[in-house]
């Protein structure tokens, strides 16, 4: 699994050598030599110890995690169990559509589905427009339930005619 560092605790224009860097975002020595593997340009590369511009570690930081993202297409969710984009099972796919505004005019929505490969319960955060171009996939539209749980009636009523009748 990998972790996400803070290309905000480098200084750019700081020259740092392999140590520096790891103590800077506590991780291990041999992480940053891994990286050096993996195409971390280093200033020279005849003379120990590797020295880096801070720039490069920050160029270095953020294609890592671009390469980590994956876009999703329409209809599709990330699965936190698969670690992929996965489609929902036809069958379990509910759209939610909420009164909160995104901005002026569009509502907010929850779409809600179950992972076709592990049956992982997926959730996706969007908005009314973008359930627009989901009416083709045949999904069911869920109001959303504003109330509290329970009935209507207040629950602090219930049994007094009967402690009224018992006195009688």
């Amino acid at each position: 699994m990998a972790k996400n560092y803070n290309p905000n605790l480098i200084k750019t224009k700081h020259v740092y050598s392999f140590t520096e860097i790891a103590e800077t975002l506590k991780i291990h020595t041999g992480t940053v030599q891994n990286w050096h593997k993996q195409g971390l340009k280093v200033i020279d590369e005849t003379s120990k110890p590797y020295l880096a511009y801070g720039a490069e570690f920050i160029r270095f930081l953020n294609d890592k995690r671009q390469k980590q993202k994956n876009p999703l297409k329409t209809g599709e969710f990330f699965c936190p169990k698969c670690r992929k984009p996965r489609k929902s099972l036809p069958e379990n796919y509910t759209i939610e559509i909420t009164e909160k505004r995104l901005g002026k005019i569009a509502k907010q929505a929850f779409i809600r589905g179950i992972c076709e490969v592990c049956n992982q319960p997926l959730l996706l955060f969007s908005s009314d427009r973008k359930v627009q171009e989901l009416k083709p996939l045949n999904t069911i539209l869920a109001e959303h339930n504003t109330n509290l749980l329970g009935s209507g009636d207040s629950s602090c009523n219930t049994g007094l005619g009967e402690v009224e009748n018992a006195k009688n």
